[in-house]
């Protein structure tokens, strides 16, 4: 299942909405707990990113990684 991100919630399919919903307040943690996961490996991968101690949040990346111009 893809994920959708939108600050719009008419641009989110309606199928995607009533799978959310019907998650146990449990399972909507331990979506959320693989999020965090995931978006503290993505920054870890920045080698310009300073390291991370436990707790702290993570930040917008300081260095962005340069990306190619369309």
């Amino acid at each position: 299942m893809s994920i959708i991100k939108s600050q719009n919630p008419n641009d989110i399919p309606a199928y995607n909405k009533a799978y959310w919903h019907a998650k146990t307040p449990t399972e909507r943690l331990e979506a959320a707990l693989k999020l965090i996961l995931f978006t503290k490996e993505i920054y870890k991968a920045n080698p310009n990113n300073p390291a991370l101690d436990n707790g702290r949040r993570i930040l917008k990346s300081r260095m962005p990684i340069e990306r190619s111009k369309r």
